[in-house]
């Protein structure tokens, strides 16, 4: 099962979409470490230096003023007195901290000289205030830039690339098949199209022009040929018809009998070629169709065709088979596949087994090895070329493989060298008109 596959459009916006989440991720990391930059580094330098400078006026001025700003506060006390330091503070040891109180996070610095303790209490409130503004919206305003770009060039993209996509979806929705026509309305692609696409499109027309006269032509010799061998296949009917009539002796008997059925087969063969380059669905009847009695008549037929043949027949059925399909179509599979299995045996045993919705032709002739299992359906390919007895075109089995196709059965063999055939004709019910 072939893995499904992402189109143009999904691989663009992928790439797109991991660009700017790399650069969203770097910038914002980018931003984080500043922050923390500016709050381990350069604000408890601020600090460390507030406090170093009020130490120093300190120890002259013991009157010195604690600092009382907006976003910075001071607080003193000595080692036996706290009263004047919250009671947050108190438990803190020295050193710089951030703390938690009323749902706020400031940031703290502790240091102590001459028996006395000095709190800086650093409320960033305002400074991430201040980095929203200065810090955060820049940012955005940054990202935005960067996006919109992307977008027109993911914009851009996508146009140079939607005449292949609409191509795809057009190859896509085409149903391919012996009736199909293979030229198709590019009119809608072209208009948007550039100059690789218009080549790709005055290319895929000269390939589906090629491809249609080919068909044609197929068409028209087999149905030409058809046609005009059937007269001298009628008049050879009518002779062996005559001589069957006539006193024969045994030699000549024995040629009349050879001619007859190779007739047959050649007759058989046009009518297969005939209804598969007919560009129409095959006639299918009304009512279902007993296939037990067509296998049962069609066994017998051939049959009488190999007199000399030292081969016991056997039919048996598990149901009685009736199915809507077409009956010319399902006597030529039946023919082939028949006329195989007494054609490779000489003497043994050939059974026909009907089940559900299958037929099973199995012999205990000379069977296939593995190369011509493989080849069977190839047309004009016959296995055991040395075998002078076994007659025929080695178109049989490539007509049957081609009619399985058309009408959506399945064939399947399995054979042994030197042991036998066994070939399964799986059918399906064509589906009632309404």
């Amino acid at each position: 099962m072939s893995q499904k596959r992402h189109g143009i459009h999904y691989k663009i916006i992928k790439a797109m979409a991991i660009q700017l989440l790399l650069i969203s991720a770097v910038t914002l990391l980018g931003v984080y470490g500043a922050a923390k930059v500016v709050e381990n580094v350069l604000i408890k330098q601020a600090l460390e230096g507030e406090a170093e400078f009020f130490w120093q006026n300190y120890e002259q001025n013991s009157a010195f003023n604690l600092p009382n700003t907006l976003n910075l506060t001071g607080y003193m006390s000595s080692t036996s007195d706290s009263d004047d330091v919250p009671d947050y503070l108190e438990v803190l040891e020295a050193g710089y901290q951030r703390v938690d109180v009323d749902n706020r996070q400031p940031l703290v610095h502790i240091s102590e000289k001459h028996g006395q303790r000095l709190y800086l209490v650093f409320e960033e409130g305002q400074v991430a205030r201040l980095s929203f503004y200065f810090g955060i919206a820049p940012l955005a305003f940054v990202l935005l830039i960067i996006y919109l770009p992307a977008w027109i060039t993911y914009m851009l993209s996508r146009r140079a690339i939607s005449p292949v996509v609409k191509l795809s979806r057009l190859m896509d929705s085409v149903e391919v098949s012996e009736r199909s026509d293979l030229k198709l309305d590019f009119s809608d692609i072209e208009k948007n199209a550039d100059a690789e696409v218009m080549t790709l499109l005055q290319a895929f027309d000269q390939y589906a022009e090629r491809v249609n006269e080919y068909v044609t032509r197929e068409k028209n010799f087999t149905r030409y040929a058809s046609h005009e061998l059937r007269t001298p296949l009628a008049v050879l009917k009518g002779s062996i018809s005559l001589l069957e009539k006539q006193q024969l002796n045994g030699s000549q008997q024995k040629i009349v009998s050879r001619m007859k059925p190779m007739v047959k087969e050649m007759e058989d063969l046009l009518e297969a070629l005939f209804l598969l380059s007919r560009n129409q669905e095959p006639d299918i009847d009304e009512e279902p169709l007993n296939i037990n009695a067509i296998v049962k008549h069609q066994l017998s037929a051939i049959q009488r065709l190999y007199p000399d043949k030292q081969i016991k027949t056997s039919l048996n059925s598990n149901v009685q088979l009736k199915m809507r399909v077409s009956e010319r179509l399902l006597v030529i599979c039946l023919n082939n596949i028949m006329l195989n299995a007494f054609n490779y045996t000489e003497k043994g045993s050939i059974q026909v087994f009907i089940g559900r919705s299958f037929v099973r032709v199995s012999d205990t002739g000379i069977g296939m090895d593995e190369k011509s299992l493989q080849r069977i359906f190839e047309p004009f390919y016959r296995a055991n070329r040395d075998q002078e007895q076994v007659k025929g075109f080695g178109l049989g089995m490539s007509i049957v493989k081609r009619i399985c196709d058309q009408m959506n059965w399945h064939i399947s063999i399995d054979s042994e060298l030197g042991k036998g055939t066994q070939i399964q004709l799986t059918l399906k019910e064509h589906a009632a008109e309404e």
